[in-house]
């Protein structure tokens, strides 16, 4: 037999091995990427979901604290984590934080809420508590005056926490301000 050239091409088992290989490695890129692109949204949600309720919170704790005319504590320049102020029909409010057990639990790091109680002076015992925003890390109350008060506050927000200050001024027609 003269030398003919032979010719190169791929076997039908060669093509089969080949498709299947490319097939694999191809199902594993779609996986992986479906993966990684629902894991960042979700975790997005959840936490654009937290951060909208802490902010609905701070918006609810800012109107509350605009209700009143006049802080009774903490005296002018100092900070605690606590404030009681009195409104505009002399019943006294107080803004404080207490322990939420079951996201301490869950965060394994202590995680409050901050809550109020109305005191009618009329009345022998003060109103139940409510809850006035949760996820709280640390809540602080700096009185500049008898009307003007620096919220700083440190808030859980998804994966991540975040801070704020905010200077809120009551509704005080009376007080002196000095500031």
């Amino acid at each position: 037999m003269p030398n003919q050239p032979r010719r190169r091409a791929l076997t039908m088992v060669e093509l089969m091995i080949a498709l299947a290989i490319f097939s694999t490695a191809m199902g594993l890129v779609i996986m992986a990427f479906q993966t990684f692109r629902g894991r960042p949204s979700e975790n997005l949600s959840k936490r654009l979901i937290l951060q909208t309720e802490a902010r609905k919170g701070l918006v609810n704790l800012y109107r509350y604290l605009q209700e009143g005319i006049e802080v009774v504590a903490p005296p002018p320049g100092t900070t605690m984590p606590y404030l009681v102020f009195k409104d505009a029909v002399n019943d006294l409010r107080m803004v404080y934080l207490e322990k939420d057990p079951r996201l301490s639990q869950e965060e394994e790091r202590t995680i409050y809420k901050a809550m109020t109680v109305v005191r009618d002076p009329l009345e022998p015992a003060p109103g139940s508590p409510k809850t006035l925003m949760q996820n709280v890390l640390k809540l602080n109350f700096t009185t500049y005056s008898r009307g003007a008060v620096l919220i700083s506050a440190q808030l859980r927000g998804g994966k991540g926490d975040f801070s704020l200050l905010n200077f809120v001024r009551l509704q005080n027609t009376g007080a002196e301000e000095d500031l």
